[in-house]
């Protein structure tokens, strides 16, 4: 019985692959290469790997003549629509971004939003790739290949039970602490407004068109996707967002309004986060009784 972790290498260069390889084995880690996207969803079919490596600038297929980052992202989101699965807060199987292209901020923050797990530069360092292999092995609770085996952890909490959503309001650099089912996130900006609009709207009564979410028809979509992934770490596969498909969405009817700092959201100085949060400090309106 193979007691090593088993990596996916997909990577079109042979030279920088050869030097991945070589890492992985100087501490006990096996590894499958490949140069494309076809045979990456291939391999991840047929075999069980613990973690992958994936640079963005890969071929499409075998007999593809040139790279293109556009099969790597897209790679990327086809193994996380398959493997999902979160532990805690980071994923049960860790993509490792290996690519001179993590240094720019812009291609780092798409593929972090897209489910990668880390972004390692090259020039390829020993140091730091076994480094950010293992912390991200530790992460998704895969310090030994026995955890491998195991079935991913179960996520979300049971809306059966009803979901509270809280927000203590601290702040760690841009990001703000929100809490659902006791389980706490970090949210930036952008998505804390979305959900604080759900949350003011839940309140009511009523659903928020994307249009008051202070976007285009198109952005509106995207800033409900961003935030529900933004809450995946902490949801699993549990949607506390539902959508009319008319432009209205709103929290689920289980979900609670819970105890938010208003004076800490008042602090971050956005007129946006402000005008919301004072509309969470005055009580919620009693349902009337019916005669």
């Amino acid at each position: 019985m193979n007691k090593r972790h088993m990596a996916l290498i997909v990577e079109d260069d042979q030279e920088t692959a050869e030097d991945l390889r070589e890492i992985l084995q100087s501490f006990d880690c096996d590894s499958v290469v490949v140069d494309n996207r076809e045979d990456a969803l291939a391999a991840l079919q047929n075999n069980s790997f613990c973690f992958v490596l994936l640079d963005l600038q890969i071929k499409g297929a075998a007999d593809s003549i040139k790279g293109h980052i556009d099969h790597g992202k897209e790679l990327l989101r086809k193994i996380r629509e398959k493997y999902g699965d979160h532990h805690g807060t980071a994923f049960w199987l860790p993509v490792l971004i290996v690519s001179g292209f993590a240094r720019e901020v812009d291609e780092a923050v798409d593929v972090m939003k897209d489910g990668a797990s880390d972004v390692i530069q090259k020039p390829l360092e020993n140091q730091q790739v076994s480094e950010r292999i293992r912390q991200a092995l530790q992460a998704s609770g895969r310090q030994t290949h026995e955890r491998c085996r195991e079935a991913p952890p179960k996520q979300g909490p049971n809306l059966k039970d009803g979901v509270v959503i809280a927000i203590p309001g601290d702040r760690i650099k841009r990001r703000t602490c929100v809490t659902i089912a006791s389980t706490s996130v970090d949210l930036p900006d952008s998505s804390l407004k979305i959900l604080l609009h759900l949350m003011v709207a839940q309140r009511k009564g009523e659903p928020v068109h994307k249009i008051d979410l202070g976007a285009t028809a198109e952005q509106g979509f995207k800033g409900i996707s961003t935030l529900r992934h933004e809450l995946k770490p902490v949801l699993g596969g549990v949607d506390i967002i539902k959508n009319d498909y008319h432009g209205n969405y709103s929290l689920v009817d289980d979900v609670r309004i819970g105890a938010c700092a208003v004076d800490k959201l008042l602090k971050i100085g956005d007129h946006t986060i402000s005008r919301l949060a004072k509309k969470l400090r005055i009580p919620a309106p009693r349902p009337t009784k019916k005669v």
